[in-house]
C-alpha cells in the first residue's frame, strides 16, 4: 500500500513560514536540504509522520501563484474554537468558525481556514466523525 509522506509548498520568506508553522501548528524542521539555488526544509510534528516541505528557491521577489488548482492543506485538532481563539490571541487573522451538519442536524465537521504568509488556504477541522 501508497503511504502519503509529504505535501510541496514553495515559499517566498523561509523564516516567515517556519514561524508560522511552528506556531500555528507546531510543526517542527526534521529535514533540512541546502543547495545553492534552493533550499527543502520538511516540517512534522508528534500528532503525524506526513510532513510538509517547504520550498524556497533562493532569490525569488514575486509571489507565486496559485492558480485555480490549489485547494488546501487540513490538519486536525482537539477544539476547533478553542484553537481559533489562540490564533486570534496571538495575532494571527484565521476565518470564521463553521460547521457542516447532515440532514438529521447531527454535526459532520467544525473549522476554520487561516492563510499561511505565502496566501496558501490552511483547514484546520476538529476532530470528529471522518476527521481523526
Amino acid at each position: 500500500m501508497a503511504k502519503l509522506i509529504h505535501t510541496m509548498i514553495r515559499v517566498r520568506d523561509l523564516e516567515k513560514s517556519l514561524a508560522f508553522y511552528d506556531t500555528v501548528f507546531g510543526f517542527k524542521t526534521s529535514h533540512r536540504l541546502d543547495f545553492d539555488d534552493f533550499t527543502l526544509v520538511y516540517l512534522r510534528n508528534a500528532e503525524s509522520e506526513a510532513e510538509i516541505e517547504l520550498t524556497w528557491n533562493k532569490g525569488r521577489a514575486e509571489p507565486y501563484t496559485h492558480g485555480d488548482g490549489y485547494g488546501h492543506v487540513a490538519f486536525v485538532v482537539d477544539d476547533a474554537k478553542q484553537e481559533r481563539e489562540r490564533l486570534l490571541g496571538a495575532g494571527h487573522t484565521p476565518n470564521d468558525l463553521r460547521e457542516f451538519h447532515g440532514d438529521d442536524g447531527a454535526l459532520l465537521a467544525r473549522y476554520f481556514f487561516i492563510l499561511d504568509p505565502d496566501g496558501y488556504k490552511v483547514e484546520v477541522l476538529e476532530r470528529h466523525g471522518h476527521y481523526q
